[in-house]
């Protein structure tokens, strides 16, 4: 006890040395409970709270109300941009036009597209608007033309062969320059091929050119294993460059019973060619139209001629022949002998006969035409390149020299082109070669037979159109005054007047004084 409280006492005294000797602390009052102020801070944050309550509710109501009108006027902007749209589609040229026009300018603008275009014109129409993509997929004729390209995609001609229902195919394989094009993607050629030979039996029109011949002898055994193609009626080849020459097989032959027409290049046929050969003397008996081609660069290169014999012999297979055609001196006639031998070339129902010998000098031209028996002749085209030299002179193999007065040979031809080809001593022949004329053509220097005194002597004054296509000033000049000098007489009908697009004044006055006189019709480009 005597030890508790010393300790009791150190600490106290230990306390009072601490502490500071003018300070001294004041213990604070507790503060007197009041309940009623209480009660009123309560009922006053009550309301507050309720006041609130009500405030969050009206305004998520506003809020929903807002949000439901804004929906409204989101569908109500739709449909009137939609209609706002629709107005503008109509006001617009092209959405006024008919389905029908539309189609009539998707269909040239199809026919009309390079066979080498990666996107194609058909599938682009599609992608326009609703409108139009109905009008594409709905016409199977806009998808009937398959193109067999390097850039082709295959997924691509799957589409056209189905969006073109059961309608004949054209065919174009093109543009394979080197056979290592069919493995930018490995065998390409092959498997696009493939993909439109199950087709083979609707195909109408086939296209070949600008291949290698590599690619065109695999396609040349390929399509003798297809089958025969009833539907073909139409081959046409383009060679890829000068010296290659169209293997006869793409003829088809036998293949295709029902061929109408052949547009070749460069073929080159003998007496022993395949496709001449006696058990296919039938092959081509259904052949209408026969167009015969020398590649540009081929003036001159016996590689790529067809002996007389051979092309003797194919015209013998066409018996329904209308319409040939000759561009470049394609046919060769060695000697008079084989002139000889051979005998006249008898086409009964030939009515067109078009010569383009792609040069002024050409070496077997008279000949051909001597040969030549078509005595239903109605067209007649010869036009030589435009030059300061005259083409050959034909004028005399015209007219039949058995009897007292020389007789037209074509004396039924009614219509005639001419370029090039009649000068001042010939143009008195040429008008008594054909009698008959109705259409008359003639271009270049020809142009200057008009101004002659055998014009108004022949029987072309009677002409029911005249196409005059004067390409220099002095020509064109020239015609400008023959017609101030007929008009005024008031015997002869107007003709028409075609000429060059041209920026020169001389020309363009002489067109204004030819308006004058007649109708005119300008074409090409001529910076002179």
């Amino acid at each position: 006890m005597a030890r508790r409280w010393t300790i009791q006492k150190n600490k106290s005294v230990l306390d009072n040395d601490l502490s500071p000797p003018s300070f001294t602390m004041s213990r604070p009052s507790r503060r007197t409970y009041q309940p009623g102020v209480d009660r009123e801070l309560f009922q006053v944050l009550q309301s507050e709270a309720a006041h609130l309550e009500g405030k969050e509710i009206e305004l998520a109501s506003q809020i929903k109300a807002l949000s439901e009108a804004l929906v409204s006027v989101r569908s109500t902007l739709s449909t009137i941009r939609f209609r706002a749209n629709e107005c503008a589609k109509r006001i617009s040229p092209a959405a006024r036009l008919p389905d029908e026009t539309l189609l009539a300018i998707f269909e040239e603008a199809v026919s009309g597209q390079d066979v080498c275009s990666r996107t194609r014109v058909e599938s682009a129409i599609t992608r326009v608007s609703h409108r139009w993509r109905r009008i594409a997929l709905h016409t199977p004729r806009l998808w009937t033309r398959v193109c067999v390209t390097p850039d082709t995609d295959e997924r691509d001609v799957q589409l056209h062969l189905s969006r073109s229902a059961d309608l004949p195919l054209d065919v174009e394989v093109w543009g394979w320059w080197d056979y290592r094009d069919s493995f930018t993607r490995p065998h390409h050629f092959e498997h696009t091929l493939a993909i439109v030979l199950p087709s083979a039996s609707r195909w109408r029109r086939m296209k070949i050119g600008a291949s290698c011949d590599t690619l065109l002898t695999s396609l040349s055994f390929i399509l003798r294993t297809v089958g025969p193609l009833d539907a073909l009626q139409q081959v046409t080849f383009k060679a890829q460059q000068p010296g290659q020459i169209c293997p006869t097989t793409l003829l088809m032959g036998k293949s295709a019973p029902n061929l109408r027409s052949i547009d070749a290049e460069n073929i080159v046929l003998t007496a022993r060619s395949p496709c001449l050969h006696n058990h296919d003397f039938d092959c081509f008996i259904g052949v209408t139209h026969l167009i015969l081609r020398l590649h540009e660069g081929d003036a001159r290169a016996l590689k790529t001629t067809t002996e007389l014999q051979g092309f003797h012999a194919l015209l013998s297979r066409m018996p329904n022949l209308v319409s040939l055609s000759l561009y470049g001196e394609l046919v060769s006639v060695k000697s008079a002998t084989s002139l000889e031998d051979e005998g006249n070339i008898t086409l009964p129902r030939l009515q067109t006969l078009i010569l383009h010998p792609n040069t002024v000098r050409p070496r077997y031209l008279r000949n051909l035409i001597a040969m030549v028996m078509a005595p239903e002749l109605r067209h007649f085209e010869l036009v030589y390149p435009d030059s300061f030299t005259q083409g050959q002179d034909i004028s005399d193999l015209l007219l039949q020299k058995g009897c007292e007065q020389p007789t037209p040979k074509f004396p039924l031809v009614e219509r005639l082109v001419l370029n090039n080809a009649a000068n001042i001593t010939s143009a008195a022949a040429f008008i008594r070669a054909f009698p008959a004329v109705d259409q008359l053509t003639i271009s270049g220097a020809d142009v200057g037979i008009i101004d002659l005194p055998t014009w108004e002597e022949g029987s072309w004054r009677t002409i029911t159109r005249l196409t005059l296509r004067p390409s220099q000033r002095d020509h064109l000049s020239m015609v400008v005054d023959w017609l101030n000098a007929v008009t005024s007489n008031g015997d002869l009908k107007v003709p028409l007047v075609r000429g060059p697009i041209t920026d020169c004044p001389i020309m363009l006055r002489l067109y204004e004084e030819l308006k004058r006189y007649t109708q005119i019709e300008l074409f090409g480009m001529d910076s002179k």
